[in-house]
């Protein structure tokens, strides 16, 4: 017995020892950021903010840097990443934000974080898709609910910077906008564009966020009365449209879409859409669109089974969306081959703008 309890006084000694020999020191990370404008400057003497995230519920660290003359910028006693944790690093350039989501394994690499400059020239950003889903019908109110669903690329080696504190030249703007049938309401916007603002003009609304290359996601959804069994309203396409296509569920297959030639059906996640498609609008071009066949008061229409109450069209709006716009995500990529993301530059989290709303 006596020699048992000398054996564990022995280990009981040496694990301490051993889980400080595990035990990680804080590291040096290092990296560089990279003008991926052609011609531009190096990116010198420019602040970088490191985030240490440790983990759900965890702490969050803040270490803020300079880069030097040629770009390179270096944090010191950084402490390790719990195997959950992560960072970011995170640059302010030219108006807009950069950053790059590093795992615990990345910290001991060296980093580079491409930067670009800026330009007001919104013609920088083209709209691959542009598709309008029409998600539900209240016969009642006669009143549509829809979502529109725009893939933008910039395959610039700039960033789209919108200027708000210039005036603008006539017929000309740096920020993006978007159109909305006469008298929309509800206007629910979302973008993985980070920061800018939703603001009101004209016919419909702009972001003033920044578009630098690479793919990007802008939804939005809103609600418009009709009249009879009509709705017609012109999209001005101000950013032109590669791909421009109405979808509608088939089960409202008694509602035509004018203004768009037909195209082949599609099934998504077993639910079946009617599609009306044109291709290569040019910027300011316009598509006239008229819906006609709406469903009438005293007309008993739905989409699904067990579901007749007329709020069902505007609850069920983020459920359509979400089937139907996944599905067209994957659809316009295996159409076409768009710009990828630039290297060193992670794509940002879905950052939902301020909603907006319209009165009718």
């Amino acid at each position: 017995m006596a020699a048992l309890i000398a054996v564990a006084l022995a280990v009981a000694a040496l694990v301490p020892a051993a889980l400080s020999a595990q035990s990680p020191e804080p590291a040096s990370v290092s990296g560089v950021l990279v003008n991926g404008t052609g011609g531009g400057a190096t990116p010198s003497d420019i602040p970088v903010l490191l985030h240490v995230f440790a983990g759900a519920g965890g702490a969050v660290e803040t270490r803020e840097t300079l880069s030097d003359a040629d770009g390179r910028f270096q944090f010191d006693d950084v402490p390790p990443l719990p195997s959950e944790g992560s960072a970011a690093l995170v640059v302010s350039y030219g108006g807009a934000a950069y950053r790059r989501v590093l795992s615990p394994a990345e910290l001991d690499a060296s980093l580079s974080l491409t930067v670009y400059d800026a330009t007001q020239d919104v013609g920088v950003v083209t709209v691959a898709e542009q598709s309008i889903i029409i998600a539900g019908v209240d016969a009642v109110t006669r009143r549509l609910a829809a979502v529109q669903l725009l893939t933008l690329e910039n395959r610039s080696d700039t960033t789209l910077v919108p200027d708000l504190s210039a005036p603008p030249v006539i017929g000309q703007f740096s920020f993006m906008r978007f159109s909305l049938p006469p008298d929309a309401a509800e206007l629910d916007v979302a973008t993985d564009l980070v920061g800018g603002e939703v603001i009101p003009v004209g016919t419909g609304f702009a972001l003033t966020a920044p578009a630098p290359p690479g793919r990007h996601q802008v939804s939005f959804t809103f609600t418009v009365p009709y009249e009879a069994d009509t709705l017609a309203w012109r999209d001005n396409t101000l950013q032109g449209a590669e791909s421009f296509r109405v979808v509608i569920p088939s089960e409202l297959d008694g509602i035509s879409v004018n203004g768009l030639p037909a195209a082949a059906p599609i099934s998504l996640a077993d639910v079946s859409y009617l599609v009306w498609q044109s291709e290569d609008i040019a910027p300011g071009e316009g598509v006239n669109l008229e819906l006609t066949g709406l469903p009438e008061p005293g007309v008993f229409t739905r989409v699904g089974g067990g579901l007749a109450v007329p709020a069902f069209w505007f609850a069920a709006v983020p459920i359509l969306v979400a089937v139907a716009l996944a599905g067209l995500l994957v659809w316009g990529v295996w159409r076409r081959t768009g710009a990828s993301s630039p290297d060193g530059v992670a794509a940002p989290d879905s950052v939902p703008s301020p909603d907006v709303t319209m009165e009718s």
